[in-house]
């Protein structure tokens, strides 16, 4: 969640002014320029041009179009060229309390403006049945309309990795948690079983007694996890979800209903085990403070025994570097942490969310054109052009699949990062359906360093259908307040792993809960409860 009181401020500001200050409604969208088939999407027919503008809401993003493969093959096609635009909150908190607004926008799904959408964007129904009837026909997966469709009947955004029931029973469906061994170090210890308490503890005492050197000449550190700050899309490292998701923490009740994962018993038991392992000098010194840069420099020389990951994908570069180097020594997954209860290791696959939304917005100088974009994005056309370009030039077909040319799969699986920028097929993900991708290429669409870690992941991976968007239509009270009590989560973990007893450990516990309390947590969570039962609505 990327919410704040001063966002939420904002948001209030921003929706009166876009109410008022779009440049076009959907009442005055302009003619068609061709004749409409619902069976035919309408790029095929269009020839016009276009140049749109995109923001992308992440600051980390510095995509430029039109200098890889993939993009060139997409303008080629639709005749949309894009200028792509890249900030974080406060840009779009800027773009949206003036109303000038570009032709398209993405942002997170869990992004406070997703709720008030119909305040700067042009519903995609209306578009599509205008000038592109075949993304409502043929384009879009008919179970995410259906999720998407509003109370008033239009859909606003349409998300990227939307995975629903019939993805998953067709299976090809990866996680994106893990827990890495080195693979020499882990054999060296004889294969230890770390999925106990007990024999956790004991595995990262023994590798410390190996004191094996990383590339720098530093001892090796028995466990690291993904940092606490950053970019990370889990906050406080493993420490959110991730180790209640390997341990088997319900995310409902018996009957359907939000579940306090962080007061759960087992996860507290394991908490401490990872106090125990702190106080014993088993993890980084910096485990709380520890920046990306730091964490990137120790997995590419190699200085853990044990890294618990809560974003594999975040870990591609440092992983294949290491791997590259020392193919003997890579970071491979095991079974770690588990439940002490019986509870089964339940790890979240896409769900029918996905990770973003992306709207066309009432600024929009070609909704025609940008809703072509869209569909050809959408369609299963749009994304073999993405996920693999132009047949005959850089994929062919091998019983009924594409399959990429040898020399661009191992450029991929090799150097990612080099393949994203040269050629760039899967990396214009803001509309990519991960499903059919995983479907045609399995294992082979990740590079190698991630394969044998992806694949352990698929024998774990569950939906999570119910908690789609939980906390996207919050009232602005029970917003403000999720942010705060996250906020304090935050601090009690700090003082949890850095606690001297078990003792410490549990009024920092009773600290948060009291805290809770005082803090709408029951409105909260009688809301999360609300949004639980509209998705299983919606689901049916």
């Amino acid at each position: 969640m990327k919410k704040s009181i001063i966002l939420l401020t904002l948001v209030a500001l921003a929706v009166s002014l876009t109410a008022c200050g779009g440049k076009k409604t959907s009442e005055k969208l302009p003619d068609s320029k061709i004749e409409v088939d619902k069976a035919t999407p309408s790029w095929k027919n269009d020839k016009a041009t276009a140049d749109l503008d995109w923001y992308i809401n992440f600051d980390w993003f510095a995509q430029t179009w039109g200098n890889d493969v993939s993009s060139k093959y997409i303008t080629e096609d639709t005749g949309v060229n894009i200028t792509y635009l890249g900030g974080s909150d406060d840009k779009l908190n800027t773009m949206m309390a003036s109303g000038d607004l570009p032709d398209i926008i993405t942002m997170d799904g869990s992004n406070p403006f997703v709720k008030d959408a119909d305040k700067f964007a042009i519903p995609l129904d209306v578009l599509a049945k205008k000038y592109d009837p075949y993304f409502l026909e043929k384009a879009a997966k008919p179970e995410t309309l259906k999720f998407f469709t509003r109370d008033d009947g239009h859909i606003y955004g349409y998300p990227n990795f939307s995975n629903t029931k019939s993805d998953y029973e067709k299976g090809g469906i990866y996680a994106n948690q893990g827990f890495l061994v080195r693979k020499d170090i882990y054999e060296q210890l004889g294969k230890p079983d770390m999925t106990t308490p007990e024999g956790f503890i004991s595995a990262l005492e023994a590798a410390q007694k190996l004191a094996v050197k990383d590339e720098l000449g530093k001892t090796v550190i028995p466990i690291g996890v993904t940092p606490f700050t950053g970019d990370s899309p889990e906050k406080n490292g493993i420490f959110n979800r991730t180790l209640a998701d390997f341990i088997g923490v319900p995310v409902l009740t018996e009957d359907g209903k939000y579940y306090d994962r962080y007061t759960d018993a087992d996860f507290q038991k394991w908490l401490k085990v990872f106090v125990d392992a702190r106080q014993k000098g088993l993890t980084d010194r910096d485990m709380i403070t520890m920046t990306k840069d730091d964490k990137d420099a120790r997995l590419t020389n190699g200085s853990y025994f044990v890294y618990f990951a809560s974003d594999l994908t975040g870990e591609t570069d440092p992983l294949s570097v290491w791997a590259k180097e020392h193919p003997y020594k890579e970071y491979i997954a095991v079974n770690g942490p588990s439940s002490t209860t019986g509870n089964k290791t339940a790890l979240p696959g896409n769900s029918i969310e996905g990770w973003t939304q992306t709207f066309i917005t009432k600024n929009c100088k070609d909704p025609q054109k940008a809703m072509e974009l869209l569909t050809y994005l959408v369609s299963e056309h749009g994304n073999t052009v993405m996920n693999f370009g132009r047949e005959g030039e850089t994929y062919s077909i091998v019983e009924g699949k594409p399959v990429l040319n040898s020399d661009l799969l191992e450029f991929k699986q090799t150097d990612p990062a080099g393949f994203e920028k040269k050629i760039g097929l899967t990396t214009h993900l803001w509309l990519q359906d991960s499903a059919p991708l995983s479907r045609q290429m399995g294992l082979s669409q990740f590079p190698k360093a991630l394969q044998q870690a992806k694949q352990w992941t698929e024998a774990y991976v569950v939906p999570q259908f119910e908690l789609a968007g939980l906390d996207v239509y919050l009232s602005k009270a029970s917003s403000r307040n999720a942010e705060k009590i996250e906020q304090n989560w935050s601090q009690t973990i700090a003082k949890i792993l850095d606690a001297k007893s078990d003792s410490e450990a549990d009024q920092a516990m009773d600290e948060f809960i009291q805290y809770r309390q005082a803090n709408g947590y029951e409105k909260l969570v009688e809301e999360r409860n609300n949004q639980i039962a509209v998705n299983v609505k919606k689901l049916d």
